[in-house]
């Protein structure tokens, strides 16, 4: 046998782990959308005789996509409202006391009131702001040193994953996968390594956490170091040494492969049945592991052991587990690939407890890197992005605005609020209403018109004559962004400004994060939109993100050729008539310098919507 998954035992095991199906998840999803349907007209405890399945289907998979989009990108006061909080965080753990710093996390529900941050809200700040420092060049040297602070198991195990992956710029893209940990144990260990980071940035500057955090977690996010290390005085509130470690000299590395130093057989190494016991006790006490139980989580080891000792690869060794991941990888199976997640999630499990273990920290440090980077190219989607994202923010924010500002997707924005005034009659499905289509479709210059049903017009063939909104091109996109970014709500009869409505009136300019999120949501659902209609919905989605990759990537970025002969996609040409692209002749998609970061956005929002359909599928 070359290959754990022809273990009679280990398949039993990986079955037994709940790859693909969690009992109760459902339920609570359901639970979690109820007043979102509720929303779209539909109450699952009493359906109306006039309500039918496809009417369900419908509201189902549009509340499901506003829940997927909304819970890890808060805008307006939730977004202020969770630095807000991770500023405090960070102070009060800085300042060495515990209890105030668990009261504040304490103090985050999982529901939250109107603009106030939810559990969510903070961990998609967190992730958001690790990633943009951990590649920011210019705070490399600051923020090197991070380190997890003491806190729960749970936490800092995965402070320690996310550190891993923040380094990359792949912590956001990687939140599905980090959703393994549980809830409660991301939303800490985010906050904690956000923490972190702004500890050793103060203690690389010499400066005041309070300082630091205000600045890093103020209006304008990531700010690079001010001065050199050394040079500004030290404050009445610095970080604690126990914070950070010490830095590499110059010119040194933390590539994985150099712990090879640390040869097996190490003074204090665990062998044999101790190694298995000891694990076993870990697991007794873990907050939570990859698979349902202990026994099920040794038994899959078990059998990554016996396949790894047949080839000459020793899990005692940290050096080893690149050799362990490689074999894993040949090995995948193609018909199940929630297996080699599932395996490596154990492993993970195993990495972090002989990381708690203390021997050999060094090396199985590294043999964490390599195991988080495999786990990260299991669910790595669109590859490129993170360093594309990079590079798009660096355009000026004025011009990122101004760029946004002049697409009737943003410019329309003040002018549906306008017509919305105090509140406005919708659909039972919270949608604009046949006689309203005419006017709301003409804000981003679309000639509609909602009609009972449709009679010839030869003279006028550019007039859509719709039964509702969602036959209207590039419409029902805009008025899900709208939604999915606060600025509008609705009940089943009416729709009102939403909780964000107010910043766009704030000035000549639209605010720069409202806009990329109304423009970053369009752009996803757009793009999403084939899937609902079953065939090739897939090679239209794959078709229409080539392309754009394709006009976002560097010249010398190799991209795959679409599926679909030609590139001439509907969804492109939505995007056009939202002003976000432009389509040659030829059918070669051209992206303006201000609406690249928006765009980039989009697709990266896209494993949401993308994962909610397969999850709904699969239940």
């Amino acid at each position: 046998m070359t290959s754990p998954f022809d273990d009679p035992e280990f398949v039993a095991a990986l079955a037994g782990m709940g790859v693909t199906h969690v009992p109760g998840m459902a339920a609570a999803m359901m639970e979690d959308i109820a007043p979102l349907l509720a929303a779209e007209g539909i109450d699952l405890n009493g359906l109306g005789e006039d309500v039918s399945l496809d009417d369900v289907n419908e509201a189902l998979a549009r509340a499901t996509e506003r829940h997927n989009l909304t819970l890890f990108t808060p805008v307006g006061a939730q977004r202020d409202g969770a630095l807000a909080l991770l500023r405090r965080f960070a102070v009060s753990l800085a300042d060495g006391d515990g209890a105030a710093a668990a009261a504040v996390l304490d103090g985050v529900e999982s529901e939250p009131g109107e603009g106030e941050p939810g559990v969510s809200h903070v961990i998609g700040v967190s992730l958001g702001v690790l990633d943009s420092w951990h590649t920011d060049p210019g705070l490399r040297a600051a923020v090197a040193a991070t380190r997890v602070p003491r806190w729960n198991r749970a936490a800092r195990a995965v402070a320690t994953d996310v550190l891993s992956l923040a380094r990359k710029g792949r912590a956001v893209a990687s939140l599905a996968s980090l959703h393994r940990h549980g809830g409660l144990a991301l939303f800490e260990g985010s906050a904690l390594l956000v923490a972190a980071t702004l500890i050793a940035r103060a203690e690389y500057e010499k400066n005041s956490v309070s300082e630091v955090a205000a600045l890093m977690l103020g209006d304008g996010g990531t700010r690079r170091p001010s001065a050199s290390p050394g040079l500004q005085g030290a404050s009445d509130r610095n970080a604690g040494s126990s914070f950070t470690r010490s830095r590499p000299a110059p010119g040194a590395t933390r590539r994985r492969r150099e712990s090879s130093a640390h040869p097996a057989g190490a003074s204090g190494a665990l062998t044999g049945r101790a190694l298995w016991r000891g694990f076993a006790a870990w697991l007794e006490h873990a907050p939570s592991y990859a698979a349902p139980t202990v026994a099920e989580e040794l038994r899959v080891l078990q059998a990554v052991a016996k396949v790894a000792s047949g080839q000459g690869v020793d899990l005692h060794r940290p050096v080893d587990m690149e050799a362990l991941i490689d074999l894993l990888w040949d090995a995948d199976d193609p018909e199940n690939p929630g297996a080699l997640q599932a395996v490596l999630e154990t492993v993970d499990d195993y990495v972090h407890y002989r990381l708690d273990t203390g021997h050999d920290v060094a090396g199985w440090e590294n043999a964490h890197e390599a195991v988080q980077d495999a786990l990260d190219d299991v669910n790595a989607g669109l590859g490129p992005l993170d360093a594309i994202l990079e590079d798009a923010e660096q355009v000026n924010d004025t011009v990122r605005r101004d760029a946004l500002a002049r697409t009737p997707l943003v410019g329309a924005v003040n002018d549906v609020l306008d017509w919305i005034g105090t509140g406005r009659p919708v659909t039972q499905t919270g949608g604009v209403r046949r006689a309203d289509i005419e006017h709301v479709a003409g804000l981003l210059g679309i000639r509609a018109v909602g009609v009972a049903k449709r009679i010839g017009r030869e003279d006028d063939d550019d007039l859509v004559q719709a039964l509702s909104m969602t036959e209207v091109p590039v419409l029902p996109q805009w008025w899900e962004a709208l939604l999915a970014a606060g600025v509008i709500r609705t009940t089943s009869s009416r729709v009102w400004p939403g909780p964000t409505a107010s910043t766009w009136a704030a000035g000549e300019l639209p605010p720069l994060e409202a806009a990329e999120a109304v423009a970053a949501i369009f752009v996803a659902e757009t793009l999403t939109r084939p899937l609902r209609d079953g065939g090739f919905g897939e090679w239209m989605l794959q078709g229409s993100v080539l392309s754009l990759v394709a006009a976002l990537a560097p010249d010398d970025f190799d991209v795959p050729e679409s599926p679909i002969p030609g590139g001439d996609l509907w969804t492109v040409h939505h995007l056009e008539r939202a002003g976000l692209v432009s389509v040659s002749d030829t059918g070669r998609v051209r992206i303006a310098d201000g609406h690249r970061a928006a765009i980039t956005r989009g697709l990266i929002a896209l494993t949401l919507l993308t994962d909610s359909d397969t999850d709904t599928d699969t239940d």
